[in-house]
C-alpha cells in the first residue's frame, strides 16, 4: 500500500520531469510545423475544398456497402482532441477520415469566413488579423478547432455580447448518412442548420462553416477590478454584461470564496497617449491569471492595453492554470525566460504519452469542467462548487442564451443572461471522490442550468434529455435516416464511451 502511494505521489508530482525533458522539445517540431501550414493556407481553394468532400463521401458510401449496421464517426484519434477523455466509442463505430482543416475564403463584402471544421483558432485568428478582420466570438485555447465549437459548443469573453461560439455562424455544410452534401443556413434546410450545435457529429460529417466577421482593431483596453464577497460578484457582473457599449469583453476570475477580479474590456485602435502596451503574449510575459491575481493582491482597480492577438489567447500559456499541477514552478521568471518559448506543451502530445496509470491517478486527483447556469446563481453555485471541490482559480464567463428549439437554448421566450462556471484542477477537499460528480450535475439540472460535454456525463439517459431539448433533435435524426447510421449524442457522452 506504501508502494502505491509513493508511485501515485511521484506520478503526479514529478510529471514535470518528462514534460520539460521531453514534451516541450517534442512541442517545439508542433511549433515548426504549424508554421509551415500557416504558410499553406492561400493556396487552398475553392477546388481542393470540393476534392476533400469527395474522399469524405467515397467512404461513405463505401461504408453503406460494406458494414451499414455499423454507426459512423470521424477517425480523429481521441488524442488529437481537447478534452481528457478517451473516445472509448470510436472502437466499436465505422471511422471515416474528414481530415478538412483548411481556409476557403474570406469574404470583405460578406463580411464572413468560410472554414473546414478542422481548422483551429491558433491558425484562423492571427490571419484573420492580418486581414483587418476577426470572429466575434474567439476562443483562448489555440488549439481548439471549429468543428469542435459548432458541434460541441464554445463561448468567451465577448458571448455576453454575441452568445455561443454557434450563434456567430450563418452557413453550415454536412455531408448525410447517404453521402450527400447538404447546405444549412437561416434559410435554407433551418431546422437542421438550428439542430446541428452541440449534436457531436450525430446528424452528419460537417464540412465547412461560415462564421461572421467583425472589424479588428490593435489593442483591447482593458480594465482590472478586485472585488469582495460573492454577492458583489454576482451584482457587478450583472451590471458589466448589460452595458454593451462599453463592454466587448467581461470576464471574472474568482480566487478564494471570498475574493475575485473582475475585467472589462473594450476594442480600440488606441491613440497617440499610449505610453505603455502590455505585450501578454510574449514567452518570458507572467501567466495571465497570475498577473490578474496581482491586483488582487495590491487592491488596487488597474488598466492597460493589450494587444488583440495576445488578448484573445491570454489562457493559453498555461492552460488557464492547468500547467502549475504539471510544472509547479513554471511562472518563476528563470523558467520563463529560459523555456517559456516552448510552452504550452501540446496538450495532445500530453495525452499521447500518458499511460493507463496516469490516466487512472488524474481521474482520482483532477477535476476539469464547465457548467453554464443562470447568472443569478452565481453564488449559490460556487459556494456548492467550494463544498464538494474547493477549486481555484474558477473562471466565470458571461453568455447570452436566446430562445430556440436546438438541443441548448434559453428556457425562456426571451434572451436569458447565463455564466459559465470553469473548474479546472486538484481537488482541495480532505474527502473528493469522483462519483460525487453525479450530485454536480443533477446540481446544475435542478437550476435549469447545462453541463459542457467535453469530459462526459454521469446523467442517465432520461435526466439528460430533460437538460438538452431533443424535440426537433430527434425528428432531424428522423428525416435524414441517422438511427442506424449514426450514434445518438448521449452515446458519444456518457462516462462509458468517454473514459
Amino acid at each position: 500500500m506504501r508502494s502505491e502511494s509513493l508511485l501515485e505521489y511521484l506520478l503526479v508530482n514529478f510529471r514535470w520531469v518528462f514534460v520539460v525533458f521531453f514534451l516541450l522539445p517534442c512541442t517545439v517540431l508542433g511549433k515548426i510545423w504549424s508554421v509551415f501550414e500557416k504558410s499553406l493556407w492561400s493556396r487552398h481553394t475553392g477546388l481542393e475544398h470540393e476534392k476533400n468532400l469527395s474522399h469524405v463521401q467515397r467512404q461513405i458510401r463505401h461504408r453503406n456497402k460494406l458494414a451499414p449496421d455499423q454507426v459512423m464517426c470521424t477517425a480523429r484519434p481521441s488524442w488529437r482532441s481537447m478534452t481528457i477523455a478517451d473516445m472509448a466509442y470510436k472502437k466499436y463505430m465505422f471511422n471515416i477520415d474528414v481530415h478538412l482543416d483548411g481556409i476557403v475564403s474570406i469574404n470583405a463584402k460578406t463580411r464572413t469566413v468560410r472554414v473546414e471544421p478542422g481548422i483551429t483558432m491558433g491558425r484562423l485568428i492571427p490571419i484573420l488579423i492580418e486581414s483587418g478582420w476577426t470572429v466575434p466570438v474567439a476562443l483562448d485555447m489555440e488549439d481548439l478547432t471549429i468543428g469542435g465549437l459548432v458541434m460541441g459548443t464554445g463561448l468567451e469573453s465577448s458571448s455576453h455580447k454575441f452568445g455561443l461560439f454557434h450563434e456567430t455562424c450563418t452557413r453550415y455544410e454536412l455531408i448525410t448518412a447517404n453521402g450527400d452534401l447538404i447546405i444549412c443556413s437561416k434559410s435554407e434546410n433551418a431546422d437542421i442548420f438550428e439542430s446541428i450545435p452541440y449534436s457531436y457529429g450525430t446528424l452528419g460529417f460537417l464540412t465547412a462553416v461560415d462564421i461572421q466577421m467583425i472589424p479588428a482593431k490593435k489593442y483591447v483596453k482593458l480594465k482590472y477590478r478586485p472585488i469582495r464577497t460573492l454577492e458583489k460578484m454576482e451584482s457587478r457582473l450583472i451590471v458589466e454584461t448589460n452595458d454593451l457599449e462599453n463592454n466587448d469583453f467581461v470576464e471574472l476570475l474568482i480566487y478564494n470564496k471570498d475574493e475575485g477580479v473582475l475585467m472589462t474590456g473594450k476594442m480600440t485602435d488606441g491613440n497617440r497617449d499610449i505610453k505603455y502596451v502590455n505585450r501578454i503574449g510574449r514567452f518570458y510575459k507572467p501567466w495571465f491569471f497570475k498577473h490578474v491575481e496581482s491586483f488582487l493582491m495590491t487592491w488596487k482597480i488597474g488598466e492597460e492595453y493589450i494587444p488583440l492577438k495576445d488578448y484573445y489567447f491570454r489562457h493559453n500559456k498555461p492552460l488557464f492554470w492547468e500547467i502549475q499541477d504539471i510544472i509547479p514552478f513554471g511562472n518563476h521568471p528563470v523558467f520563463r525566460y529560459l523555456l517559456g518559448w516552448l510552452m504550452p506543451a501540446k496538450v495532445a502530445l500530453l495525452k499521447l504519452t500518458q499511460t493507463d496509470t496516469i490516466k487512472q491517478l488524474y481521474a482520482k486527483h483532477h477535476f476539469i469542467d464547465d457548467f453554464i447556469l443562470p447568472i443569478s446563481s452565481l453564488k449559490k453555485s460556487v459556494q456548492q462548487f467550494h463544498a464538494i471541490l474547493n477549486i481555484y482559480p474558477i473562471w466565470v464567463c458571461p453568455t447570452v442564451l436566446r430562445p430556440g428549439k436546438g438541443l441548448m437554448h434559453s428556457p425562456a421566450t426571451v434572451n436569458n443572461m447565463y455564466i459559465d462556471i470553469g473548474l479546472y484542477g486538484e481537488p482541495k477537499v480532505s474527502k473528493y471522490n469522483p462519483t460525487i460528480l453525479r450530485d454536480l450535475e443533477i446540481f446544475v439540472l435542478k437550476l435549469k442550468g447545462f453541463k459542457m460535454m467535453y469530459a462526459g456525463t454521469y446523467l442517465n439517459i432520461d435526466e439528460f434529455r430533460t437538460m438538452f431539448d431533443h424535440r426537433l433533435y430527434d425528428q432531424i435524426r428522423q428525416n435524414l435516416s441517422c438511427k442506424s447510421n449514426f450514434p445518438e449524442v448521449y452515446d458519444k457522452v456518457n462516462r462509458e464511451a468517454r473514459i
